[in-house]
């Protein structure tokens, strides 16, 4: 939640003007604007507009993880307490963030006709690359066809991070043949008969953050 304050009034404000992002867990940083000439206009805002959009977008990786715990964490629970809950890993930030990948934009053009959903969907609409060297990725992208559309449009961006180990990254982990098919699949077992407690099932993903969209219809629009 982007916030003035961060009292239970200034959270909560924030939330009633949806400027709210999610993440798939590390904590990434997402801005997603569209500039005007009265300022920045942020996600999660409805607006009329009477020229083609431009808009900004700001990603920050979240900070790579050191193995362990802080000694904090023992302030509140002893040792082998820690180590039963949680194997003795918690969240334990180091001064380096990870790099965002890419930037991938999501237009949607709002129409009655559900024949359409298809092509009202453009997802990815844009794709970004990015040349983060560690204090994230910042661009500027505009629509140059929106006033060539009649229908309200909505845009939302997504912040990919650079591939990281996760658990049940690939749950199938399947076996692929030279041609990219799946051609045989490991399963990650939770539980029952095949369940091994000493695989720890990581695979690389590209973890992510998804910003709250924004809302544009046109002015000159009848």
């Amino acid at each position: 939640v982007h916030v003035d304050s961060r009292s239970r009034e200034g959270v909560w404000e924030a939330f009633k003007r949806r400027e709210t992002y999610g993440t798939s867990g590390p904590r990434i940083l997402l801005w997603f604007d569209l500039i005007t000439d009265n300022g920045l206009v942020p996600m999660g805002s409805e607006i009329a507009i009477d020229d083609n959009p431009t808009f900004q977008v700001k990603a920050v990786g979240s900070f790579k993880q050191k193995p362990g715990c802080p000694d904090y964490v023992h302030t509140s629970l002893d040792k082998e307490e820690i180590s039963r809950l949680c194997l003795n890993e918690c969240y334990n930030p180091s001064n380096e963030r990870n790099k965002i990948e890419r930037i991938e934009v999501v237009r949607i053009k709002v129409s009655e006709n559900k024949d359409s959903l298809q092509e009202a969907i453009e997802d990815p609409w844009k794709v970004f690359q990015c040349n983060d060297i560690g204090e994230g990725c910042k661009l500027k992208f505009e629509d140059s066809v929106f006033l060539n559309v009649t229908e309200e449009i909505v845009y939302y961006v997504r912040a990919i991070q650079e591939p990281s180990l996760a658990v049940g990254g690939d749950p199938l982990r399947c076996k692929l043949d030279e041609e990219g098919n799946c051609i045989e699949t490991n399963p990650c077992y939770a539980s029952g008969s095949k369940f091994d407690p000493t695989d720890d099932c990581l695979a690389p993903i590209g973890e992510r953050a998804w910003s709250s969209p924004i809302f544009i219809s046109s002015e000159n629009s009848s």
